[in-house]
């Protein structure tokens, strides 16, 4: 059975265009739209297979093609408040009838799912593929369960939204002298935990977290904190998403993708941020001595 590297990519923002501009108008930007995007596939050497809908499905003999066709998605000045969101995974597959079948179509159509607009997501098998100048601009999300799976999936975003600005490099890079977080400490509900490089900590409603919110709009499994390369790293997990606050006040929404945190704040389980929140986890980070 050959293998590839699927790309699934789907347009954001077509109902609204619908109901704003009446079906004709909006169906010949949404056709012009996806023609574009099937020109991308074949100028990174990807092949077409099918567009339904709003989508585009392709493949890529190497994860690197694929990703850069990903890329000019979403990065292209799309008109109309269009974007496109995108996923993408490596592995073998059936061609059938100019179509393709196989759990690597169904993976990167569910990673496709999960992505924001503007953002493209990647499964370990095609990460572990690409150049490494292309990781490093990456930012992992953590090891999602995703349906169909029998075992959680590391995923990976690409994202050209303005989040925390250059949070995507996980890898410290030579030259970089920002504080880094050699322990963190943590308190919830009268209770406090700590943890050093290498040592994670999980928050959720469900029992088996290490710190437990008891909230309806937390959910069972909704984030993991770890330090890794001397880097204090948020993970949210959830359908709610987190906000983090940091010392000087600047709030930064979090969902479903990481974010590197230093200094002290409080970490909010869910969309608000409000100083009474039942959700609210302080933190503090202490640097490395000698670092």
């Amino acid at each position: 059975m050959p293998v590839a590297c699927v790309l699934m990519a789907d347009i954001s923002g077509s109902t609204k265009l619908y109901d704003t501009s009446g079906n004709a108008s909006a169906l010949e930007k949404i056709s012009e739209m996806l023609d574009r995007m099937r020109r991308m596939v074949e100028l990174s050497g990807g092949h077409c297979v099918k567009s339904q809908g709003d989508d585009v499905l392709s493949y890529f003999d190497q994860p690197e093609q694929a990703f850069s066709a990903a890329w000019s998605m979403i990065n292209a000045p799309w008109a109309d408040g269009l974007s496109v969101h995108a996923g993408m995974y490596m592995g073998p597959f059936l061609n059938h009838e100019n179509d393709i079948y196989g759990d690597v179509v169904n993976t990167a159509a569910r990673l496709a799912s999960l992505a924001k607009p503007g953002e493209v997501l990647l499964g370990d098998s095609s990460f572990d593929l690409l150049e490494p100048h292309t990781r490093a601009r990456l930012l992992p999300i953590g090891e999602l369960q995703l349906k169909g799976k029998a075992d959680p999936t590391r995923v990976y975003s690409g994202s050209v939204m303005d989040f925390n600005q250059q949070t995507q490099v996980t890898i410290r890079p030579a030259g970089d002298d920002r504080p880094r977080a050699g322990g963190a400490e943590f308190s919830f509900g009268g209770r406090s935990w700590q943890i050093a490089e290498g040592q994670t900590l999980s928050i959720g409603r469900s029992s088996e977290n290490d710190i437990v919110i008891g909230e309806a709009w937390v959910s069972r499994k909704h984030a993991q904190i770890a330090i890794r390369h001397h880097q204090l790293e948020y993970s949210d997990h959830s359908s709610s998403g987190s906000v983090v606050q940091l010392s000087d006040g600047k709030q930064i929404t979090v969902h479903r993708r990481a974010t590197l945190l230093s200094g002290s704040g409080i970490i909010f389980a869910g969309s608000r941020a409000e100083p009474d929140s039942p959700s609210a986890i302080a933190f503090i980070t202490h640097n490395l001595s000698g670092q």
